[in-house]
């Protein structure tokens, strides 16, 4: 999704981006040893606290984005594999529907505005 273009989400320059990038990184890396979720969130404390918010909250929608939508793995595997309350996943999921719709909506509208 172009969180650009989004008003509810942070406007990214090229180095806030890099920062965004890095720490996603850095997530991944976290949990491909093994470590939570909370944990993994706790490795950005060296990034500005606005990129931390954005990231800790997008990247949890990536990895449903990936393991759920893309794997097939059930909210509640992963919620169990993150150490998250299910609820959380879960509400993080709908979430992720939403902001899908809304880009999808605007997509369309883009679309029809171009065609007429």
């Amino acid at each position: 999704m172009s969180f650009a273009n989004k008003k509810q989400y942070v406007q990214f320059n090229a180095v806030m981006h890099r920062e965004y990038e890095r720490a996603v990184k850095k997530m991944r890396e976290e949990l491909s040893q093994g470590r939570t979720y909370d944990h993994a969130c706790d490795t950005l404390a060296n990034i500005s606290q606005e990129i931390q918010a954005f990231v800790k909250e997008d990247f949890l929608k990536i990895i449903i984005a990936e393991e759920h939508f893309g794997a097939g793995i059930e909210i509640s595997d992963i919620a169990l594999f993150l150490e998250l309350p299910y609820e959380k996943v879960e509400s993080t999921r709908l979430a992720l529907l939403n902001d899908m719709m809304r880009e999808a909506a605007c997509h369309l509208e883009r679309q029809t505005k171009q065609t007429n």
